[in-house]
């Protein structure tokens, strides 16, 4: 016997018993008459028992039907009450909710949008997974991915929350001792350091590269950072890591006309979002926050 069939018949019989009657059951099931009536009779055939003594006026159980009640009611209602309250609760994220990103955007931007949602929903448990490689969300059971940049044809859903730039800049005090810089091929008399040795520069269609050179290389662009801020020298980064010391003076951007394409940052998701209520709100929240820079 096919146990979604059987919990199926069961749940009719259930029914049946409570308000002793196959038009009354049909009624709030929303089935016909006939149905109830092939339903019961099939799960009576393959109990090869009697559950219900029939009238013209009512139904009522056979012994071996109310142990049949017995046994299976409360498990019946346990089944309903689930529905319930996964119903009731379907515009509330809940269970777990399981993301992976990398870096300073996901520290600066993505973890304060998880910060609230935790406070904001307590059903609901986050988990962040800081890992600079990309992983299988599929294979990971991760819900959510953060991507940088052109994404690969996948079936995963993906939407686009903000986008990225980088910054060549450096601190007041190396600029005021140093030659001016109004090109990008300046910057090869000055001292230049990042986790990449080529900077590409684009303006007005025109591509510019440029190997640049420096007495300091580093792959951590916090140490980068830090490097600039004591007036070591040019660096480039981006603009989660600078913005906020370039808005208050402490970092200085250089060749504002030579800026690169912006980069793209998306959410990448093996669910859409009207099927899974933690991805949507996770969405809404960030398009929210985060509107001004798409």
């Amino acid at each position: 016997m096919e146990t979604v069939k059987w919990v199926q018949e069961i749940a009719t019989f259930i029914k049946v018993a409570e308000v002793g009657s196959f038009s009354k059951s049909a009624e709030i099931l929303g089935v016909s008459k006939s149905h109830i009536s092939k339903t019961i009779k099939q799960l009576e055939s393959d109990l090869g028992v009697d559950l219900f003594l029939r009238s013209t006026r009512k139904v009522q159980l056979t012994s071996i039907g109310q142990q049949l009640y017995d046994n299976c009611s409360d498990s019946v209602r346990s089944l309903e009450q689930v529905k319930e309250n996964i119903l009731s609760g379907s515009d509330q994220p809940r269970g777990v909710l399981r993301v992976t990103l990398a870096g300073i955007f996901g520290e600066k931007f993505i973890g304060p949008v998880l910060i609230n949602m935790a406070k904001k929903y307590p059903l609901l448990k986050i988990e962040m997974d800081f890992d600079n490689r990309i992983v299988d969300l599929i294979e990971k059971k991760f819900d959510i991915g953060i991507r940088f940049g052109a994404l690969p044809d996948s079936s995963l859903m993906a939407e686009k929350i903000a986008t990225r730039r980088e910054y060549v800049c450096c601190s007041p005090e190396y600029l005021e001792s140093h030659e001016k810089i109004s090109k990008p091929e300046d910057l090869l008399k000055h001292n230049c350091f990042g986790g990449s040795k080529k900077w590409i520069f684009k303006k007005a269609g025109k591509k510019i590269s440029l190997n640049i050179q420096g007495n300091f290389s580093t792959n951590n662009p916090r140490v980068i950072h830090k490097a600039a801020l004591e007036g070591l020298g040019i660096i480039r980064l981006p603009d989660a890591y600078i913005i906020d010391d370039i808005r208050e003076g402490r970092l200085i951007s250089l060749l504002e006309d030579y800026k690169d394409d912006r980069v793209n940052i998306w959410a990448v998701s093996p669910f859409k979002k009207n099927k899974n209520i933690n991805v949507k709100v996770f969405m809404n929240e960030i398009k929210k926050i985060y509107k001004n820079n798409l």
